[in-house]
């Protein structure tokens, strides 16, 4: 018999789902005109992993202080939120080069089970944010016996 969790319907989960991926792909294509790609984008790149207690996403946060993150968690949606910001130049000084990015961002994390989200942990060390998402203890699936009168 197959097992099948059952998922809560949201009706914007597709919507945000695919705003990520047209702005991944509007960012990697733009990445290759030096000239048209904003010097003010910053997107963090994040791994995530999943085992049977808990997801944990990794996020590259380098030069991004933690006062200036923020994790909100909805349901079975978590969302980061940040800002990188742009050094302070010196009067006099000149670039020869500008390619790392700045300004504010937005990620979005959906899962197909739901979060325990008073156990959820989030740490900051040397520029990697990790937040660890435990999933909700669910009823073991009890096989009913059918009899026959």
């Amino acid at each position: 018999m197959l097992k099948k969790d059952l998922v809560s319907y949201e009706p914007l989960d597709g919507f945000f789902d695919i705003r990520e991926d047209f702005d991944n792909l509007t960012r990697d294509f733009l990445r290759g005109f030096s000239g048209l790609a904003s010097s003010r984008e910053t997107y963090p790149l994040a791994n995530v992993k999943e085992d049977d207690k808990r997801y944990t996403i990794t996020v590259e946060t380098p030069g991004i202080d933690r006062k200036d993150l923020k994790i909100t968690i909805k349901g079975n949606r978590l969302l980061l939120e940040g800002e990188k910001k742009e050094e302070t130049r010196e009067e006099g000084e000149s670039y020869l080069r500008v390619e790392r990015s700045y300004g504010n961002f937005c990620r979005t994390f959906s899962f197909a089970s739901e979060l325990d989200t008073k156990k959820v942990n989030a740490e900051f060390k040397d520029g990697i944010l990790t937040v660890t998402l435990p999933k909700t203890e669910k009823e073991k699936t009890k096989e009913i016996d059918i009899k026959v009168k």
